[in-house]
């Protein structure tokens, strides 16, 4: 029997009597048989091509990490316990704010503002970056689509719920260009936090505003209405035109009380006096002119009456709209203060680092991962095959 299986390799030691050397081509047929292997085409050769990949051809990629801190006026610094008052009702506000910036630094606003003012397809499209690594790549499309998701891989923003705390990180093929664009975007969001403000002040003082405006207008036009009355009537007040008038009927009423008084007198003391003939026709006057009087302020035909009532009308009115507008300047002036008081800011905590070192490639551990997610899924082949097998036997 000789000291090798056919078909595999030879197994016995060289030298020994029985078990010459294996011959060139023999040699040559044993490691193409071993290179037939399943094992090592699903998992040795993958895992080499990735380990040669990771440690000769991958580009070095630096990461810039910031962190900050979307706060309001009066504010606390959000944590655990506003979290969890967010969940209930309260404190919701700066979370969503906080998540309106994330997504901003993370949207295709930001990804053009990039493009467009630090030339962000030519950060990617180094040539320090390797061909699988950087944009356009062998298996991505070259669509701003495309881009857009390769931006997502690249640019990435988390909040962490325990300390209220986001944090950006930007990976490029330069330490330089990675600070300098996550300092853009960080610039960028206070930029949208600012015109978030300017939104949230505008809406706030708006409706008061409005209402301001409405009442002005309101008082105009019964400003108006009180000139053309003044033409109309050729009456500057009508209430105050008409005091002389009820003051010389009440002199006149003074005057015809007192002849009475007298008439009276000299009727019980001396009916003869020739005095009285001219205190009657004296009382006849004066009614008369009281009358007169009384004739003109009150009373059917044209009289001061209606023209007072009008008048009197629209007084009412512009004091009413004049107590508004007031009313409407404070509460303006109130929504103004209490815009001021919400307005939102972000704190940072930490400014966009230079990195020192490339963070990625990975190696180690990527080549780790390779090898471990090709040999569990060469385990779960074979376990597959071999219940198939075994199905097919019984």
């Amino acid at each position: 029997m000789r000291g090798s299986v056919q078909g595999g390799f030879n197994l016995a030691l060289p030298g020994r009597e029985g078990n010459p050397r294996p011959h060139g081509p023999g040699a040559a047929a044993q490691i193409a048989q071993f290179v037939r292997r399943p094992f090592t085409l699903i998992v040795l050769l993958p895992t080499l091509i990735a380990a040669a990949y990771f440690l000769f051809l991958a580009a070095p990629q630096y990461v810039s990490e910031a962190q900050f801190v979307v706060r309001g006026e009066g504010t606390a610094p959000p944590g655990a316990l506003s979290t969890l008052l967010g969940a209930t009702g309260g404190g919701g506000s700066a979370s969503e704010d906080t998540f309106a910036v994330q997504d901003y630094m993370m949207s295709r606003d930001a990804m053009e503002f990039l493009i467009h003012d630090f030339n962000l397809e030519k950060v990617y499209a180094s040539r320090d970056a390797d061909i699988f690594a950087r944009f356009p790549g062998p298996f991505r499309g070259v669509t701003r689509e495309h881009f857009y998701k390769y931006y997502q891989n690249h640019v990435e923003a988390e909040l962490d719920s325990t300390t209220g705390i986001s944090t950006l990180t930007v990976r490029t093929f330069s330490a330089s260009d990675s600070q300098t664009l996550a300092r853009a975007l960080m610039n960028a969001a206070e930029q949208l936090v600012n015109r978030m403000n300017e939104r949230q002040r505008e809406n706030l003082i708006s409706s008061s505003r409005k209402e301001q405006a409405d009442t002005q207008q309101a008082l105009r036009d019964v400003n108006m209405k009180i000139a053309a009355y003044r033409t109309k009537e050729a009456l500057i007040d009508p209430l105050k035109q008409s005091a002389p008038l009820l003051n010389h009927a009440n002199d006149l009423t003074i005057m015809l009380t007192s002849s009475l008084v007298q008439i009276g007198q000299l009727t019980q003391s001396a009916p003869q006096s020739p005095l009285l003939p001219v205190l009657r026709e004296r009382v006849k006057i004066l009614r008369q002119h009281i009358d007169e009087l009384n004739g003109k302020v009150a009373g059917p035909g044209s009289t001061l009456v209606p023209k007072i009532t009008e008048y009197d009308d629209l007084i009412t009115q512009r004091t009413l709209l004049e107590k508004q507008l007031e009313g409407a300047a404070m509460a303006l002036e109130a929504a103004k203060t209490r815009a001021d008081r919400q307005r939102l800011y972000i704190d940072e905590v930490v400014q966009p680092n230079l990195p020192d070192y490339a963070a990625y490639p990975k190696a180690l551990a990527s080549i780790f991962v390779v090898f471990m997610t090709l040999g569990m899924f060469y385990a779960i082949g074979r376990l597959v095959i071999s219940g198939a097998r075994e199905h097919r036997v019984m």
